[in-house]
């Protein structure tokens, strides 16, 4: 990809104060006139933050791009654990599309982001909506564990033995358990080690809180207030443009993101090559291309 054909005016990053505190937000501006439809990243989590979709800034060659950190982490206000709902980010997300007074845009979730995602629109039913991008989607949690559960029978024996114990006993800040995780995390989160080991040692500790109240210690089973979360009935709603991506060795496993396609009628599928469940660090490339042809495709 040709960076001289990227204009841009430059990265803007700024907070906007709200009623649950400060969310800081990354607002990569196109420098054409005739800009198209704006896009807004929602990250994973929850707890996590933009960072995660960096390397999608690319898009702005065309269109201005919205990344914050969703209130609770990353540089955005701690706030209290009486507001770790998804009421309280489905909130902020329509607090700061007012402050950027937004006519139209485009909605890409990534794991919890796309959990947030259908929220919102379910919640705000808002017709200013274009298109939503769901990558690597959670919209059941008892389909998320019931993949998680095939995935580690493909794990070695030992590594299952680690896992399954440990929940048993409730021992995931074990050591063994952590490593086991690692494992997992190496096959079908990040397939990268060296990034894999940045990440996990990069400090999140307000982010973190709320990653583990509202799921759990691991990706393997939740056990905060998502460990019900059941929506995929609502899909069915979505009248707009659809896209559903996921990784080919994702957690997010092609068979269940194939079967959420088929509940939207007007949706499309795509599996990105090479890459898990952070698409996004992987195969950025694949997963810009993807973006754009469907977002630059004609809506029938």
């Amino acid at each position: 990809m040709d960076n001289r054909s990227y204009q841009f005016h430059g990265d803007r990053m700024s907070y906007i104060k709200h009623k649950f505190g400060k969310t800081f937000y990354v607002l990569h501006k196109s420098k054409i006139k005739n800009k198209k439809t704006p896009i807004i990243f929602l990250h994973g989590g929850p707890g996590g933050t933009h960072n995660y979709f960096l390397p999608l800034k690319g898009l702005a060659k065309d269109r201005d791009v919205y990344m914050y950190d969703q209130i609770g982490g990353g540089e955005s206000s701690a706030i209290n654990e009486k507001l770790w709902t998804i009421d309280t980010f489905v909130e902020e997300l329509s607090l700061l599309i007012k402050a950027w007074k937004l006519d139209s845009f485009i909605l890409m979730g990534a794991s919890w982001g796309t959990t947030l995602a259908l929220e919102y629109f379910l919640e705000k039913e808002d017709p200013r909506i274009e298109r939503i991008i769901f990558q690597s989607p959670l919209f059941s949690t008892k389909d998320w564990e019931k993949d998680a559960v095939g995935l580690i029978k493909k794990l070695p024996k030992n590594t299952q033995k680690v896992i399954n114990y440990c929940h048993e006993i409730e021992a995931t800040d074990s050591k063994v358990y952590k490593q086991a995780v690692f494992d997992y995390y190496l096959r079908h989160v990040l397939r990268d080690g060296k990034l894999l080991r940045k990440k996990s040692k990069k400090p999140n500790i307000s982010g973190g809180k709320v990653y583990e109240y509202m799921w759990g210690p691991s990706e393997f089973k939740a056990t905060g207030t998502l460990k019900t979360y059941e929506r995929a009935s609502k899909l069915k709603k979505l009248k707009m443009p659809v896209l559903l991506i996921c990784g080919e060795h994702d957690e997010a496993t092609p068979s269940t993101v194939k079967k959420y396609h088929k509940m939207i009628k007007q949706s499309e599928f795509c599996v990105i090559k090479k890459a898990s469940h952070s698409i996004a660090r992987e195969n950025p490339k694949a997963l810009i291309k993807a973006i754009s042809d469907f977002i630059s495709s004609e809506v029938h």
